[in-house]
Protein backbone atom coordinates (compact mmCIF):
# COMPACT_ATOMS: atom_id res chain seq x y z
CA UNK A 1 0.00 0.00 0.00
CA UNK A 2 1.16 3.49 -0.89
CA UNK A 3 1.57 5.83 1.85
CA UNK A 4 -1.42 8.57 0.07
CA UNK A 5 -4.13 6.94 -1.30
CA UNK A 6 -7.60 9.09 -2.47
CA UNK A 7 -10.46 7.83 -2.72
CA UNK A 8 -13.79 9.37 -3.87
CA UNK A 9 -16.38 9.77 -1.14
CA UNK A 10 -19.77 10.39 -1.55
CA UNK A 11 -21.40 13.68 0.85
CA UNK A 12 -25.24 13.35 2.03
CA UNK A 13 -26.81 16.17 4.11
CA UNK A 14 -29.93 14.83 6.40
CA UNK A 15 -33.01 16.63 7.47
CA UNK A 16 -30.85 17.24 10.46
CA UNK A 17 -28.39 18.92 9.45
CA UNK A 18 -26.09 16.38 9.88
CA UNK A 19 -23.78 15.07 6.99
CA UNK A 20 -23.15 11.86 6.12
CA UNK A 21 -20.04 10.25 4.22
CA UNK A 22 -19.53 7.32 2.47
CA UNK A 23 -16.59 5.88 0.33
CA UNK A 24 -18.67 3.82 -2.23
CA UNK A 25 -15.53 1.74 -3.16
CA UNK A 26 -15.25 1.20 0.44
CA UNK A 27 -18.20 -0.81 1.92
CA UNK A 28 -18.65 -0.36 5.62
CA UNK A 29 -16.72 2.66 5.60
CA UNK A 30 -18.62 5.93 6.87
CA UNK A 31 -18.05 9.18 8.70
CA UNK A 32 -20.70 11.62 9.50
CA UNK A 33 -20.00 15.15 10.91
CA UNK A 34 -22.07 18.22 12.55
CA UNK A 35 -20.09 20.99 10.02
CA UNK A 36 -19.48 21.20 6.16
CA UNK A 37 -15.96 22.27 7.17
CA UNK A 38 -15.23 18.70 8.82
CA UNK A 39 -15.97 16.69 6.22
CA UNK A 40 -12.35 16.39 5.33
CA UNK A 41 -11.17 15.54 8.18
CA UNK A 42 -14.08 12.91 9.17
CA UNK A 43 -13.56 11.57 5.72
CA UNK A 44 -10.19 11.06 6.11
CA UNK A 45 -10.02 9.80 9.61
CA UNK A 46 -12.34 6.98 8.67
CA UNK A 47 -10.53 6.48 5.09
CA UNK A 48 -7.36 6.05 7.07
CA UNK A 49 -9.10 3.98 9.54
CA UNK A 50 -10.03 1.37 7.45
CA UNK A 51 -7.28 0.98 4.43
CA UNK A 52 -4.70 0.45 8.08
CA UNK A 53 -7.23 -1.68 9.41
CA UNK A 54 -8.13 -3.81 6.38
CA UNK A 55 -4.07 -4.07 5.27
CA UNK A 56 -3.54 -5.62 8.97
CA UNK A 57 -5.35 -8.67 8.60
CA UNK A 58 -4.17 -8.90 5.08
CA UNK A 59 -8.12 -8.10 2.97
CA UNK A 60 -7.41 -6.85 -0.05
CA UNK A 61 -8.71 -3.16 -0.86
CA UNK A 62 -10.04 -2.35 -3.75
CA UNK A 63 -8.59 0.30 -5.95
CA UNK A 64 -10.33 3.88 -6.14
CA UNK A 65 -12.96 4.14 -8.89
CA UNK A 66 -12.43 7.72 -11.05
CA UNK A 67 -15.82 8.69 -10.97
CA UNK A 68 -18.56 8.11 -8.56
CA UNK A 69 -22.85 8.49 -9.09
CA UNK A 70 -24.48 10.57 -6.89
CA UNK A 71 -27.99 11.18 -6.42
CA UNK A 72 -29.98 14.91 -6.88
CA UNK A 73 -28.45 16.97 -3.47
CA UNK A 74 -24.98 14.44 -2.83
CA UNK A 75 -21.59 15.91 -3.08
CA UNK A 76 -18.75 14.15 -4.03
CA UNK A 77 -15.65 14.89 -1.85
CA UNK A 78 -11.89 13.91 -3.07
CA UNK A 79 -9.96 12.64 0.11
CA UNK A 80 -6.51 12.16 0.25
CA UNK A 81 -5.67 9.38 2.90
CA UNK A 82 -2.06 10.04 4.48
CA UNK A 83 -1.05 6.85 5.86
CA UNK A 84 2.18 7.69 7.42
CA UNK A 85 0.99 10.82 9.06
CA UNK A 86 -1.89 9.29 10.23
CA UNK A 87 -0.13 6.05 12.05
CA UNK A 88 2.18 8.70 13.51
CA UNK A 89 -0.29 10.70 15.08
CA UNK A 90 -2.56 7.51 16.22
CA UNK A 91 -0.42 4.58 16.66
CA UNK A 92 1.70 5.19 19.72
CA UNK A 93 2.00 1.93 21.34
CA UNK A 94 5.93 1.16 22.52
CA UNK A 95 6.79 -2.22 21.04
CA UNK A 96 10.12 -3.85 22.54
CA UNK A 97 13.42 -3.99 20.12
CA UNK A 98 16.85 -4.98 21.11
CA UNK A 99 19.72 -2.87 20.44
CA UNK A 100 23.53 -3.34 20.20
CA UNK A 101 25.66 -0.84 21.35
CA UNK A 102 29.45 -0.30 22.57
CA UNK A 103 30.20 -0.76 26.01
CA UNK A 104 31.97 2.65 26.59
CA UNK A 105 28.45 4.15 24.90
CA UNK A 106 26.31 1.92 27.10
CA UNK A 107 28.67 3.12 30.45
CA UNK A 108 28.56 6.61 29.39
CA UNK A 109 25.03 6.55 29.15
CA UNK A 110 24.11 5.25 32.25
CA UNK A 111 26.79 7.46 33.85
CA UNK A 112 25.14 10.21 32.92
CA UNK A 113 21.28 9.30 33.90
CA UNK A 114 20.05 8.96 30.00
CA UNK A 115 17.12 6.74 28.89
CA UNK A 116 18.35 4.66 25.89
CA UNK A 117 14.98 4.27 24.65
CA UNK A 118 14.37 8.00 25.14
CA UNK A 119 17.89 8.56 23.14
CA UNK A 120 16.85 6.27 20.56
CA UNK A 121 13.31 8.11 20.01
CA UNK A 122 14.58 11.07 19.49
CA UNK A 123 17.44 10.40 16.91
CA UNK A 124 14.83 8.59 15.03
CA UNK A 125 12.01 11.26 15.15
CA UNK A 126 15.07 13.19 13.61
CA UNK A 127 15.87 10.98 10.89
CA UNK A 128 12.31 9.95 10.11
CA UNK A 129 11.34 13.88 10.07
CA UNK A 130 9.80 14.45 6.38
Amino acid sequence: MKTKEVYLARVIRANDGWYAIDFPDLPGTHAQCKDLNEIQKEAEESLCSFLLAAEAVGEEIPAASPTIELKEGEMAAIITADLEAYQRQHDTRSIRKTVSIPMWMANGAEKKGLSLSKVLQDSLKLRLAD
